[in-house]
């Protein structure tokens, strides 16, 4: 029983005798003749006529790739690419909210607030409120560094905002910058003329250095301004207390000079009454 023919082009096996590749159409006549039964094909050489031509070769079917792949696999690349990027930014969010750093000294309520307010600038740094409330809580923990930069920005978001240069100059005050805070509280006074609290902080630098006249003058105007009704026990102190001291300085002096000791006290009166007088044209 003659042998299949494989076919020298495509590999596939044929039914022996076939002519033709029967999967790409590729001529077999050289495989027929090399089988022994087949009637022997005369050559041209041989004088026994043209030698067998197969006539002209067909054009053999190849697969043709997809004219959509490139496309198709430039779509599924950048689908890819926006997984991946998704992927990485929500990792990032997950980690920094579980590793954002706790505002330190505060409680779970001021960390709420903090946590809130620094949310809401993720998604709008220019949110005033949201800054403010940040800085805020800081301040209240007594981390004044940090509240600057939050107070400053603002500032500058808000230049019109008195009490955000006066809590700005408390911050300077507590970090020993008395010359920063003194210029930002008269800053705050330029703002808005009825800034009690400005005018009570230059009252306690002015006390620190013990420039009672002025510490006088700036608390006796703080209180003419309308305070707020929780500062005004703590201006009304602060007079007793800078009065107090005018008062014993004063007696010392009369004292020292050997004024009559029953009239040092109508003198000490006088003498103050003058001072809170000469302090409250110079505030």
């Amino acid at each position: 029983m003659p042998d299949p023919i494989r076919c020298p082009d495509c590999g596939a096996m044929n039914e022996p005798g076939a002519e033709v590749c029967a999967q790409c159409n590729f001529p077999l006549a050289e495989r027929r003749s090399s089988d022994p039964s087949a009637p022997p094909i005369a050559s041209s050489a041989e004088g026994g006529g043209p030698a067998s031509d197969p006539g002209p070769r067909p054009v053999r079917r190849r697969p043709r790739p997809d004219a959509m792949e490139p496309v198709q696999m430039q779509l599924w690349l950048f689908a890819g690419i926006a997984v991946v990027l998704g992927i990485v930014y929500f990792a990032a969010q997950g980690f920094w909210h579980s590793n954002a750093r706790p505002v330190e000294g505060a409680g779970p309520e001021q960390q709420q607030r903090a946590d809130l307010a620094r949310q809401t600038l993720e998604k709008d740094s220019t949110n005033l409120a949201a800054r403010i409330e940040l800085a805020n809580v800081l301040y209240d923990t007594g981390n004044w560094s940090e509240a600057i930069v939050h107070y400053k920005t603002a500032a500058w978001l808000d230049p019109t905002r008195s009490t955000t240069v006066v809590d700005l100059g408390v911050c300077y005050y507590n970090l020993s910058a008395v010359a920063t805070a003194e210029s930002l509280f008269h800053r705050a006074i330029a703002m808005d003329s009825h800034q009690a609290v400005a005018m009570f902080n230059l009252g306690i630098i002015a006390e620190t250095r013990e420039r009672w006249d002025e510490a006088l003058a700036q608390y006796r105007h703080a209180l003419e301004m309308s305070p707020p009704e929780a500062m005004r026990p703590v201006i009304e102190d602060h007079v007793e207390t800078v009065r107090a001291k005018l008062r014993v300085m004063v007696k010392t002096l009369l004292r020292r000079y050997k004024y009559p000791p029953d009239r040092q006290e109508e003198a000490t009166e006088t003498v103050l009454r003058q001072a809170e007088s000469v302090s409250a044209s110079w505030a």
